[in-house]
């Protein structure tokens, strides 16, 4: 009966120590798959990330494609523009060269014809000058006309040769304008002690430029009075012809725009705007000058020309 509990008892020992390794061996490949599993868990998360580097690398490396597909077209679209650029440069440079040229043709030929017109007027003043005073009166006024668009711009000096008597200027004035021939206007001529002085300068530009201030005044007044007054400065040594008209006046602000080149403030007016320029040109010419009054109060307008003594 011992023998048998004995071997019932072997038999149990053993029973537990099998089913104790068999339950060790199941915990201990339940924790091999528990590790393989993790392994292969953290082997799928490598491969999604590299997957998903994958796919950010492709995006940009299509961003980068496009990028530079945008870089070719701008560098396309820029050596286009600098091709019509240059081309267009090129067209200019050319048009400018032509007009260059063009240029140096027209001054050249303005030049030749200046050059004869002033000619053509030495000669015909020379021989109006053989001719009786009342007929060659009106063709000097012609005369003058093609001198004074013939110089029309020039700033070079006149020769101031003549020696004469301020007064006898004023004179000349008067008769070439023959505003002392006016009915509708009277005509006022002063002259005052010191004018009596000799006067250096050019006598029949200075006269001519002093009646075209006349005619000036002649035109724009149509009833009152025009007055040429004659005085001299000493002390400056200069002489100084005013004219006054009772005429339509000059606002102050166009002080110096009526004497730019056909200038004109009342178009209903006789003439092309260019009286004041010529006689402002031939005053300063002469080494004077020629300006309106800008503090006249009076009716009308005043203008000062003053030519050196």
């Amino acid at each position: 009966m011992v023998w048998i509990i004995i071997v019932l008892a072997l038999i149990v020992a053993i029973l537990a120590i099998a089913l104790y390794y068999q339950i060790k061996g199941s915990h201990d490949q339940a924790n091999e798959q528990e590790t393989l599993l993790k392994d292969y868990q953290r082997r799928v998360d490598e491969q999604q990330q590299l997957l998903e580097d994958y796919r950010n690398l492709q995006k940009n490396f299509e961003n980068v494609g496009e990028g530079y597909e945008q870089a070719l077209d701008l560098y396309d679209k820029m050596e286009e523009n600098s091709r019509k650029l240059e081309e267009r440069n090129a067209f200019l440079e050319k048009q400018n060269a032509d007009m260059q040229a063009s240029s140096k043709n027209i001054e050249e030929t303005l030049r030749t014809n200046k050059d004869y017109y002033g000619q053509v007027v030495q000669d015909m003043t020379k021989e109006l000058g053989k001719l009786d005073a009342a007929v060659a009166s009106p063709l000097f006024g012609l005369v003058y006309k093609i001198q004074d668009f013939n110089e029309l711009g020039s700033e070079a000096p006149i020769e101031r040769n003549d020696n004469i008597v301020a007064e006898q200027i004023a004179k000349q004035a008067v008769a070439e304008s023959a505003i002392d021939k006016c009915q509708y206007f009277t005509f006022e001529l002063t002259v005052s002690p010191q004018a009596a002085s000799m006067l250096h300068t050019n006598e029949k530009q200075a006269a001519h430029a002093l009646a075209l201030l006349l005619d000036n005044s002649k035109k724009f007044t149509t009833d009152g009075t025009v007055s040429l007054a004659v005085d001299a400065d000493l002390q400056v040594s200069k002489i100084t012809y005013t004219v006054a008209d009772t005429g339509m006046g000059i606002p102050a602000n166009e002080a110096e725009r009526v004497f730019e080149p056909y200038v004109k403030l009342n178009s209903y007016f006789d003439g092309q705007g260019l009286g004041l320029t010529f006689a402002r040109s031939i005053a300063r010419r002469l080494g004077g000058d020629l300006v309106l009054d800008t503090t006249n109060t009076g009716k009308g307008a005043r203008f000062v020309m003053t030519l050196p003594m």
